[in-house]
């Protein structure tokens, strides 16, 4: 009768350890097969250009800008799968950031960033652009405080609604172009109130995705 007692338990025994082992195995093979194909695939979940869910149009380029979180997370700019400004290249800064981009070819023409003693700068860096050149701008702490009346009529010329809005650390995200008809509609604002503030002293990170028409030489960008 023990005989058959200290059988059943080496069955049992065993049979947990051949389970432990099949499980083990297969989560191998499972994340194996996760790495293998795209990691940023997890779950079923696709990713395309920039982190979009989806293929832009044909003529449309892919883009991402977050602006920074309170004063400690620089702001991001990505555009057709390229990241043009973050804080790990080492050109973003307190302020206003700024990528211009070729919009016939999606090709980066140059990334600036500006405090509040650089507005001369900032306006020197936009003047004289292409009008199929694109505009992105992220914000990060505090951008309100370098704007003056000449570059917000700037910012106007260039498709902004909201940027005679903007002040002490509002954050805002913008895509405009010379010689744009009408108002951008890859705009986003969110006012600096301590009251319904995320962070305190900050409002909340903004983040604006999607699809953007390329510019054409010969005719104006409407609205885009």
């Amino acid at each position: 009768m023990r005989a058959l007692e200290v059988a059943r338990v080496a069955l049992i025994l065993g049979t947990l350890v051949l389970v432990c082992l099949t499980a083990n195995m297969a989560l191998k093979l499972g994340r194996r097969d996760v790495v293998g194909r795209n990691s940023n695939a997890l779950l079923g979940d696709r990713t395309y250009k920039c982190g979009l869910s989806k293929v832009c149009p044909q003529g449309h380029f892919a883009f991402k800008i977050q602006t920074g979180s309170a004063n400690i997370i620089g702001p991001t700019i990505c555009f057709e799968d390229k990241v043009l400004l973050r804080s790990t290249l080492n050109n973003v800064g307190v302020g206003m950031n700024i990528a211009l981009v070729d919009g016939k070819t999606g090709k980066l023409i140059k990334t600036g960033a500006f405090e509040t003693h650089n507005i001369n700068n900032a306006l020197k860096f936009l003047q004289d652009i292409d009008e199929r050149t694109l505009v992105l701008v992220a914000s990060f702490d505090n951008m309100g405080t370098v704007m003056n009346d000449e570059l917000k009529q700037l910012f106007t010329k260039l498709g902004s609604s909201y940027v005679n809005s903007i002040g002490y650390r509002d954050n805002w995200i913008f895509i405009g172009s010379k010689g744009i008809n009408g108002k951008s509609q890859f705009e986003e604002y969110m006012k600096n109130v301590k009251e319904t503030n995320l962070y305190e002293d900050w409002p909340k990170t903004l983040l604006l995705n999607g699809c953007i028409p390329a510019s054409s030489t010969t005719a104006t960008t409407s609205g885009f």
